[in-house]
């Protein structure tokens, strides 16, 4: 794993499969930021296609969303599709989710944090100052994974024996980043800063390295009821690279893209199949061994130094919300 070479045979030789078709979804609920399109939707549609009784679509504008909810609800009429407002760049926007969670869904069982960006220039988000990438990617999707967690937790706890889910979205290219931060007094504070910016896409290679070490900290302080694992969805020809005007990038994509439905199977797949697993890194459809760097005495100090800064960095954004209430409990 890791290499260029090993990554465009993998997109050529491997094939996304959709669940198996006797796995049914009936009385459960989930939620997929970002499902108004791309990999989402196609996430979003599929486990509708198996059942499911209730998908919310966090999404950041609405309209898109009932789009996508039309979509979904055209092939499959019995599912109940929600569309809830959800900007990853605004703390109080999520915080307003999450709470609309606990007060109007009576039961969730499976969250995907889809939602993402990538951008290859440096761009402060107005909202809340941070480096975008980091922001929607990381900050947000963090924020997201512990506000969610309770809401998951209830669910377990009242259907003993049958664990919730929560997956992040994350990508092989967290191989493929200097992480130079990680050198840095405080790595979020030094990402904010212009001068850390690297060429191409390595600030959205580092946003994905992110989501792995927190995914991984995250969970080695849960409890066994909620499983968090994260999943590399493949090269896929969605609007996540419509920003990416790279010479050739096209081309590229046209011969190793996988459709953006076959990438909704493998968020499904992580979703809902590797029950036993905790914590893992799923990438084609099986679990595979992070980054080197992920799995080093060095990795571990770094993921512990980002867990610690983004909760501060979460605590003083939402000051009087307890946000670790949850782990507590576990």
């Amino acid at each position: 794993m890791g290499g260029m070479a090993g990554f465009m045979y993998r997109q050529l030789t491997f094939t996304p499969k959709p669940l198996p078709s006797s796995i049914t979804l009936d009385g459960k609920t989930a939620i997929v930021t970002g499902g108004n399109t791309g990999l989402g939707l196609e996430a979003a549609k599929e486990m509708a296609r198996h059942g499911i009784s209730r998908v919310i679509l966090g999404v950041r504008t609405v309209s898109k969303g009932e789009a996508a909810k039309s979509e979904i609800v055209a092939q499959s009429p019995n599912c109940d599709v929600l569309v809830w407002k959800l900007d990853q760049e605004s703390f109080s926007s999520m915080h307003a989710f999450s709470e609309r969670v606990v007060q109007e869904l009576d039961c969730l069982a499976i969250v995907i944090l889809c939602a993402g960006v990538k951008l290859l220039e440096y761009i402060k988000s107005e909202n809340t100052g941070h480096e975008m990438n980091v922001q929607v990617n990381h900050i947000g999707t963090a924020l997201l994974s512990l506000l969610l967690l309770g809401p998951l937790q209830k669910t377990a706890n009242a259907n003993p024996g049958q664990k919730t889910r929560l997956t992040i979205v994350t990508s092989e290219v967290h191989f493929w980043t200097r992480f130079e931060a990680k050198d840095a007094p405080n790595i979020l504070a030094r990402l904010d800063e212009p001068s850390s910016f690297g060429e191409g896409m390595d600030r959205y290679n580092t946003s994905k390295l992110l989501n792995i070490l927190w995914l991984r900290e995250l969970s080695s302080v849960l409890g066994p009821d909620v499983i968090v694992n994260g999943v590399n969805p493949g090269l896929c020809a969605s609007t996540l690279h419509r920003s990416d005007t790279t010479p050739g990038i096209a081309i590229f994509n046209k011969i190793f893209a996988w459709s953006s439905e076959q990438g909704g199977h493998n968020l499904v797949d992580a979703a809902i199949q590797h029950a036993t697993d905790q914590g893992v890194y799923i990438s084609e459809q099986v679990v595979k061994k992070p980054s080197s760097f992920v799995l080093s005495p060095q990795g571990k100090q770094a993921q512990t130094k980002l867990w610690n800064e983004t909760i501060t960095l979460l605590q003083e954004a939402l000051p009087g919300i307890d946000l670790l209430s949850p782990l507590l409990t576990m």
